[in-house]
């Protein structure tokens, strides 16, 4: 630091004597070619870095892209060409993906729409069955009891025609009877009162 006060004295005009102007000189040369040199070391160990991290996105890349048989003759040229094109395709590729997955939403939305739509339909279908269903019994039920009050009065009926028959068939063969052996109906009923007057007469 003192080395390059007293040069910039120099520089800017006092004077100084030689012995002292010539070893400040010295020790600027020495300070500078000591930077020179560590400024060439740390470039050297950047580029040495450098090529290292290029040396290593290379062999990634030729893992990401599809090079073919002849991998091993690919110069680092062919390969980025190659590496390029590859990016493209998966350009495109995502486009049209991107593409499908809106149209398969789309689908997906007019589905879940037509769905719901089905669902609406089939409740009210539900319902409508349910309530003809009901209907149905009822009707059913109503039939059910109307042939029960109607099947209540036949067995009187049926008793009387019965019996009215069977007083007929009495009636006609007492008369067939009668017919048969020679009485009439007036000596029927005088031989009736005969066997009524009987036991009066025994008394």
């Amino acid at each position: 630091m003192a080395n390059c006060y007293c040069y910039l004295l120099y520089v800017l005009g006092y004077k100084y004597p030689d012995y002292l102007f010539r070893s400040c000189l010295q020790m600027l040369d020495v300070q500078i070619s000591a930077l020179q040199t560590l400024f060439n070391m740390l470039r050297e160990l950047c580029l040495f870095y450098r090529r290292a991290h290029l040396r290593l996105c290379l062999e990634k890349l030729k893992g990401l892209v599809p090079l073919g048989p002849e991998s091993s003759r690919h110069t680092t040229l062919s390969l980025l060409k190659k590496a390029k094109l590859h990016i493209k395709r998966l350009e495109e590729y995502d486009r049209k993906a991107v593409h499908q997955i809106d149209q398969l939403q789309r689908e997906q939305r007019h589905l879940k729409r037509q769905l719901e739509k089905l669902g609406i339909e089939r409740i009210r279908m539900d319902s409508i069955g349910s309530t003809v269903s009901s209907e149905r019994s009822d009707s059913d039920r109503e039939e059910i009891d109307v042939d029960v009050e109607s099947t209540d009065y036949l067995p009187a009926d049926l008793d009387w025609s019965s019996s009215s028959l069977s007083d007929s068939d009495d009636r006609g063969s007492l008369q067939s009877v009668c017919s048969d052996e020679g009485y009439s109906s007036s000596g029927v009923r005088r031989l009736k009162s005969q066997n009524n007057h009987k036991p009066c007469l025994g008394l």
